[in-house]
């Protein structure tokens, strides 16, 4: 719950009408977690539409979410559709507070942040329910979350999903990070097109490049995460509504991965859908048919919007 320490920002408007407003909120004495909210304000929009809550990568941040280049701002994308969109920084990410240690930033103080922001949203918007969208470490974020508390979460959208394994060995890169001093690290500029984004436009990858590249340095812990898996452990009690969107040249999501965890999530089958996409990696939300997937998200909340009225 947001404490007198919770600093609210002004309601802005961007240049095309979406409103925007941007917090610290505080969850511990010493943890403040950024939150950037996107919405559209029209009547027509019905008040019990369930609010968005967007859970980035690790190595990342919010604002992955709103690249605002090649029109693949997916929280534009949905806001404008009617959604109340809401990105908020892990821990020890972008602008949230830093943890003194990258080892600490794990999935289970995640998760916290996570529940910190899905009560913070409550109060302010009154919903009981809401849709979680994470993209990678994200994703295994928002799938314990939806098995945990599947009273409070409608859908899911799990993007470059992480269930049981990855695609590729990452026992020298585990190794590699454990070293890093102080339990943070940094991608090189030339990893990131050619490990995530490889079918994202030249202009998308130089803003990634930018944004997370040689300066951006990231808590190690959630990437050494990946050596627990799974962490989404009893799927069958999440029940709602589930989309999956994977990219065949995706180093670490698995088709055979996202077929287990379908079958094990306990939503009934006419719920569940998985869009693979082909030419596409580990982000496909950024890159080459980066509109396809802006239009099957909105359309599955348009969905779950219409199952829960």
């Amino acid at each position: 719950m947001p404490t007198n320490k919770t600093r609210i920002g002004p309601k802005l408007k961007q240049e095309d009408d979406l409103l925007i407003r941007e917090t610290l909120l505080r969850v511990e004495p010493r943890v403040d977690l950024y939150l950037c909210e996107k919405w559209l304000e029209q009547a027509s929009i019905p008040a019990t539409t369930l609010p968005v809550i967007l859970l980035h990568g690790a190595g990342m941040d919010s604002t992955g979410f709103d690249v605002p280049v090649g029109n693949t701002s997916l929280a534009d994308a949905l806001a404008r559709q009617g959604s109340h969109t809401f990105a908020f920084d892990f821990r020890g990410h972008g602008r949230s507070s830093r943890a003194a240690n990258g080892l600490d930033v794990t999935i289970e103080s995640s998760i916290t942040d996570t529940l910190a922001v899905l009560d913070y949203v409550q109060e302010i918007t009154g919903a009981r329910q809401f849709i979680l969208v994470g993209v990678s470490y994200g994703s295994i974020v928002s799938s314990v979350v939806a098995e945990r508390y599947p009273e409070r979460i409608a859908g899911i959208v799990l993007l470059g999903f992480i269930y049981k394994t990855t695609g590729t060995p990452l026992e020298d890169s585990f190794a590699e990070a454990a070293l890093a001093p102080a339990g943070y690290a940094f991608t090189t500029e030339e990893e990131w097109p050619e490990l995530f984004i490889p079918t994202a436009s030249p202009e998308v990858t130089a803003w990634h490049q930018a944004q997370f590249g040689t300066a951006y340095a990231y808590p190690v812990g959630p990437y050494l995460q990946v050596k627990g898996l799974p962490h989404a452990r009893h799927p069958e009690r999440y029940q709602g509504r589930v989309l999956v969107v994977t990219g065949e040249l995706d180093p670490l999501a698995t088709a055979s991965d996202v077929a287990d965890y379908l079958q094990a999530v306990g939503t009934p089958e006419a719920k569940k859908q998985h869009l693979r996409q082909n030419n596409v990696g580990h982000m496909p939300y950024v890159e080459a048919q980066a509109q396809q997937v802006q239009q099957a998200i909105n359309e599955f909340i348009a969905i779950t919007n219409a199952e829960v009225q």
